[in-house]
């Protein structure tokens, strides 16, 4: 009898751990399948852009970052209107609107079809952008955060881990097209799952409500936690680093080690599958030990698995340090967002990560462009150089301008008062939390 209730209270751990709750639940699932869409299309895009449209490097940075400038300027009403009517209807919107260009993709014959699309895509990636971290932070304790980041980011990559394989397999078999249609099928899908999830209500307190409102929340919060600023500039880096990750690293792999798309899919599944099975345990941990010092150490392996690929000749070492590198995104990742979520007033949620958000995607601006010429004019190798020391340079803001931002509750935060947002204090040290900054 007594094995039978400590059999019993293992799964309810689980469940307390996770604060999974039917809406979150539902939240994990729909990031799922969207990111499954995402995924597939990853390995393709840049030969596709290469092959079917006849564009060079230049051209893919320069239109890569036109789709890092639609999604930044898309921030401006995104975080507002997150806040003023509700975090599900913007998820679903920018859902859809990604449904329909990457059907559109299809469609297309030039590189100028390409870039309207691909800032189309970003509007609609700018809407789901805050609506979708806001929600996550909505669902969820406060003390819970560090697990929450972790399992939604283990849900997208659950759609993400077979996403990649799975475009490769469809573009090499079937051709470059069909991984369009699945993906497109599949946005709509997490448009009709996000339906489902009962929305707690937002309540906008500006006593004039902008769409700029952001940058006054945005001041706010920094107001509030200083260390805002710092994670923020980390965002901007970050953003520059990410030009590589999604455009530079993979054209390296096609163009100096001769990868075939297929060998590109796994490379991309192989780090998926990594962060995968490290996401939520480090979320976990960070809500235990701290943020900070899981964004250090990932954050050094990200440098070390990135830069050793400008020496990488084989397809095996290609896949090695790509696991080193998702490793150290695993370790911070979690981190990142639950740090995010303790500097940040509750009614502001949104309109916060719309500021962080769009100062990143001017980041992803810099980094696109930048990145697509000096792959071109001095060589593949340089990008990798050059976005390496991006990436010490976001871990060293950390480790010299930010506190840990874990707090220790003490006590249960009543419900009616995180709704309303009136747990300000709590950011402040208050609120019924123990601020163990420099523990």
């Amino acid at each position: 009898m007594e094995d039978r209730k400590k059999h019993d209270k293992a799964p309810s751990k689980v469940r307390e751990a996770l604060a999974i709750s039917r809406d979150f639940s539902i939240l994990l699932l729909s990031l799922a399948v969207v990111s499954l869409g995402f995924g597939i299309l990853s390995p393709i895009m840049p030969k596709y852009a290469e092959t079917n449209l006849s564009m060079d490097a230049a051209q893919l940075g320069a239109t890569y970052s036109l789709f890092a400038l639609s999604f930044a300027l898309g921030m401006i009403p995104a975080g507002y209107l997150a806040d003023r009517i509700g975090r599900k209807p913007l998820i679903i919107a920018g859902t859809l609107g990604f449904s329909l260009t990457t059907y559109a993709l299809v469609l297309i014959s030039n590189s100028w079809q390409f870039a309207v699309l691909r800032v189309l895509e970003g509007l609609a990636a700018a809407l789901v952008t805050p609506a979708a971290f806001a929600l996550t932070v909505d669902l969820v304790p406060e003390g819970k955060r560090g697990v929450a980041m972790g399992a939604e980011g283990t849900a997208q990559l659950l759609g993400g881990f077979g996403g990649p394989g799975l475009g490769g397999l469809l573009a090499g078999q079937l051709g470059f097209y069909y991984p369009f249609y699945v993906a497109a099928g599949l946005a709509v899908g997490c448009a009709v799952v996000v339906f489902l999830i009962r929305e707690p209500k937002a309540h906008l307190q500006d006593e004039k409500p902008s769409v700029l409102a952001m940058f006054s929340a945005w001041k706010r919060n920094f107001q509030q936690n200083r260390s805002l600023a710092a994670v923020t500039t980390r965002g901007f880096v970050m953003g520059i680093v990410q030009g590589l990750w999604n455009l530079g690293l993979i054209l390296f792999w096609y163009d100096r080690i001769g990868m075939t798309e297929t060998e590109v899919g796994v490379a991309i599944s192989i780090g998926a599958l990594v962060m995968l099975l490290g996401t939520l345990p480090f979320g976990a941990m960070s809500d235990k030990h701290g943020r900070r010092p899981f964004m250090l150490l990932g954050g050094t392996l990200m440098v070390g698995g990135l830069l050793l690929n400008a020496v990488a000749t084989d397809v095996w070492q290609v896949f090695v340090l790509v696991a080193v590198s998702d490793f150290g995104a695993a370790m911070s990742n979690p981190s990142v967002g639950a740090m995010l979520a303790d500097v940040m007033l509750p009614a502001e949620r949104g309109r916060v990560m719309g500021a962080y958000q769009m100062i990143q995607g001017m980041g992803n601006i810099v980094g696109f462009f930048a990145l697509g010429y000096i792959y071109q004019v001095v060589s593949p190798e340089a990008p990798i150089v050059l976005c390496s020391i991006a990436l010490a340079v976001a871990t060293l803001i950390i480790a010299a301008f930010v506190s840990e931002t874990r707090r220790v509750a003490t006590g249960p935060v009543p419900m009616a008062e995180e709704a309303n947002g009136t747990t300000a204090e709590a950011v402040r040290g208050g609120g019924g939390a123990k601020d163990i900054s420099q523990k």
